[in-house]
């Protein structure tokens, strides 16, 4: 037996509802729907893409009914990528520009939120304490700029944690001063906008000392001169080609481990011992390179002849494969 589907259609979808083939419209009115039976195979055949839409029948019992899966549609999600979760954090800093906590507290969800702001010892978690919060924040003028950041998409696309480093300037007029700090925000889709369901900011860390990091690598330096093996000296210079060495009583301009290590061999031979009596350090690339420069002074010599010397000196150190290697020593004799 054929199996059949039918077909109800509005006869108004294809004609106006004044006439239909020139029939009265009061009749049209009467005549709107047409029942059709269609065998299965031939509306199959006709149109591939039904099958598409879940429409099956039973073909050895046309008694059982049709059967119709449901449909579902895939949604378009919008990309979660760096330059979504930066143009959200504009859209929150934009807000803070606007000085009215309303407008940055309406930023964060209504329906479930966990803010642990820079500055206050609560955990906020409902919209009147955000509002609360921001009111007395956006007096200080802040303006953040991202400095290091990353994102993870979560679900389908949905919701996202941006988080990495912000600096924020404060204040007005002369007290106004940069403040970097931390921060993670979790982004998520409510009614079609993004609203941010948490967000953790804190003051950063100070780093490490970098001028105590300085001077223990001067020791290290000053360390391997005392073992008065010229390889062990060399080796804590940059053997990456990086290298600029002007020694304190060598013409040369130094620049591979070889020279370096021609050099040492004779200079450690007069027993030097260094001391360093002033100096100051500059940090490059976040403490992965620093100059550190200023005066010392090296005993040199043996018995009666040992004497001092005064000299300047300027020390570039760079990380490399985690260890500080010298990348530049510059050396000279104080002048009187």
């Amino acid at each position: 037996m054929k199996s059949f589907l039918l077909f109800v259609s509005a006869a108004s979808a294809f004609t106006s509802p004044a006439t239909h083939h020139g029939i009265p419209s009061s009749h049209a009115r009467s005549s709107r729907t047409a029942v059709t039976m269609i065998e299965t195979d031939t509306l199959l055949a006709a149109l591939p893409g039904v099958a598409a839409l879940g429409v099956s029948l039973q073909k050895s019992n046309f008694g059982g009914g049709v059967a119709v899966a449901p449909m579902h549609t895939a949604m378009p999600t919008e990309k979660v990528d760096i330059t979504l979760a930066r143009n959200n954090f504009k859209r929150w800093n934009d807000a803070l520009q606007t000085k009215n906590p309303t407008v940055v507290a309406d930023l964060y969800s209504s329906e479930a939120l966990s803010f642990l702001p820079t500055v206050s010892p609560m955990h906020i978690k409902d919209g009147t304490n955000t509002e609360e919060y921001f009111t007395a924040f956006v007096q200080k003028n802040p303006f953040g700029t991202i400095t290091d950041d990353s994102v993870q998409p979560y679900g389908t696309g949905d919701a996202y944690l941006h988080s990495g480093l912000y600096t924020f300037e404060l204040g007005t007029g002369a007290e106004r001063a940069p403040v970097q700090a931390r921060f993670s925000y979790v982004w998520k889709k409510e009614d079609g906008s993004w609203k941010i369901s948490h967000h953790h900011s804190s003051v950063r860390p100070a780093g490490p000392d970098m001028l105590q990091v300085a001077r223990d690598n001067f020791k290290k330096w000053n360390d391997a001169l005392q073992t008065k093996d010229p390889k062990k000296v060399a080796a804590l210079y940059s053997a990456a080609g990086d290298l600029s060495f002007l020694p304190t009583v060598s013409p040369e301009h130094i620049k591979d481990g070889s020279s370096t290590e021609d050099y040492f061999t004779a200079f450690v031979q007069k027993n030097p011992f260094g001391t360093i009596t002033d100096d100051s350090v500059m940090v490059f690339d976040d403490g992965d390179a620093y100059l550190h420069s200023g005066l010392y002074t090296f005993d040199l010599g043996e018995g009666r002849k040992r004497a001092p010397t005064e000299a300047r000196f300027s020390y570039v150190w760079r990380k490399s494969g985690g260890d500080y290697k010298i990348t530049h020593h510059h050396s000279s004799v104080r002048p009187e």
